[in-house]
This record gives structure tokens, sequence and C-alpha cells, in this order.
């Protein structure tokens, strides 16, 4: 069981991927979401507001089955040494109680700007004053400002999501946590370790699949537990020290029943 084998682990390792992550398609059931994506897709001099109407619908209330996953997953770490490696934008997580600086998020969030153009490789915050307006838009109230879309102080180009994706995506918002996460990675050596992979496709296997793999193979203390609901397969080499399930991670997490942790 995945609760014996974090119960028994001294260091716990997660890997977060797309399966966990809110869907595009889901946001199109929320009417008022839909309504105003078709608008701005049909107004070119809008279509910028696009990411900021999304991060608007990437709360904890209009996604409670993640919610309940992350709350679930938050219980099995508690009093755990453990490190989280996530490909999600969704920023979720962050609101779910885990220690910041034990989540890494290399493909960026919906919470920070860059320039376009990274002419200075700054990031910004989002304004509250132009958030309010966007805030006012979306839900139908009376806008105070223009929407003007946010300039890079520095030269004038759009700001845009610090995301992957972005053509000259800055990494400077997450890499001081990559670093805690490395040399976290040096202290697993030799020591029993719980890796577990939730919903991690092959998007980016350099970052979570592979590494993990490999950490698990060199590691003999190590077990690796990968939950996908189609690419759940173990490599040979690991394969007797892993356990692969055949789930979606969102209901693989719900499933698990926390009260043996109290015994």
């Amino acid at each position: 069981m995945l609760i014996e084998d974090i119960k028994e682990a001294e260091l716990v390792l997660v890997g977060i991927g797309s399966e966990m992550q809110v869907k595009l398609q889901a946001l199109k059931e929320i009417s008022n979401f839909r309504d105003k994506l078709r608008m701005l897709e049909n107004d070119p001099e809008r279509e910028w507001l696009i990411p900021f109407l999304i991060r608007y619908y990437l709360k904890e209330e209009f996604h409670p089955e993640i919610m309940s996953a992350y709350k679930k997953l938050r219980k099995l770490l508690e009093g755990k040494n453990y490190f989280i490696v996530s490909l999600s934008t969704d920023d979720l997580i962050k609101n779910s109680g885990f220690e910041a600086d034990r989540i890494v998020l290399p493909c960026g969030t919906y919470d920070t700007l860059q320039c376009a153009d990274n002419c200075s490789g700054r990031l910004f915050p989002i304004e509250d004053d132009l958030w309010g307006d966007i805030c006012g838009w979306i839900e139908d109230r009376e806008v105070q400002g223009n929407l003007e879309k946010a300039k890079c102080p520095d030269c004038g180009a759009a700001l845009v999501m610090n995301q992957y994706g972005e053509p000259a995506y800055h990494e400077g918002g997450y890499i001081n946590n990559w670093e805690r996460y490395t040399k976290w990675l040096q202290g697993t050596v030799n020591r029993r370790l719980c890796i577990l992979e939730l919903g991690v496709g092959m998007e980016f296997p350099s970052v979570i699949r592979w590494p993990f793999e490999k950490i698990c193979y060199y590691n003999q203390k190590a077990v690796f537990w990968r939950v996908h609901s189609s690419l759940y397969q173990l490599s040979e080499e690991i394969k007797d020290r892993g356990k692969s399930v055949k789930k979606d991670p969102l209901v693989f997490l719900n499933e698990q029943d926390l009260d043996s942790l109290e015994e």
C-alpha cells in the first residue's frame, strides 16, 4: 500500500504531471468563462486578456476534485521530509498547504509577469489596479480603467505570464527552488525513499519521468509508485521495486483511506 510505503520512507519525492492539472476544456464548462473566452478570441485588441481570464477561474472553488486530491496528498506527506516537482501551471498546489520552499514549478505560474522579450531578466507582480479592473470586467462590474496591457518598464514591450511556452521564457521564477531540490536530492542517497509519480506522461520527460526512474535505479532502498491513466508502465530495471497503477491520479488520491495514518 502507498500509505505503508510512505510511512516507512525517510524521504518522499513527488512528481506531478498534466493529469493533475486543470484542463482548458474543464474551464469551458463554466458558462461565463466560455462566453468571455469567445469574446476575447474574436477581439485581437483584447486577446492578451485570455491568460488573465484563465487565472481568474483557477480558483479552488471551481476545482473541488483537484483540491480534494491535494488535501489527501498533503495529509500523506504530513511530518515527512518531502519535495514536490510539478509540471502544472494552474497554481492550485500553491494554495493547498504545502511548504512553499518544498515545491518547484519549472513551467511557471499565473502569478508572475515577465517582459515578452525578457530584456532584463526581471519578474513583475500583477498590479492590484490592473487585476481589479480585469476582475470587474469578468464579473460584469463597472471597470475604472481601460484594461490597458501591462508594459515592461525597461523596454516598453508587453508583460506576459512567466510560463514555459513564451518565446523568451525567464526561468528565474523557479530557479531558487530548483537549486533547493537538487541539494535535497543529494540527501536521498542510500536512504529509504518513496517516489510517487502522479499523472506524469511524456511531457518534459527529462524533468520528472526519466530522472525519477534513474534515482530509483541507483538507490536500492527506493520504492516507486507510478500512477497514470495510460502511461503507467515501469521500466524493467525498477519494476521489482515499483508499483504501476492504471488510474486517474485524482481518483487514486481521493480513494486513499488515510485513517491508518493515525494508527
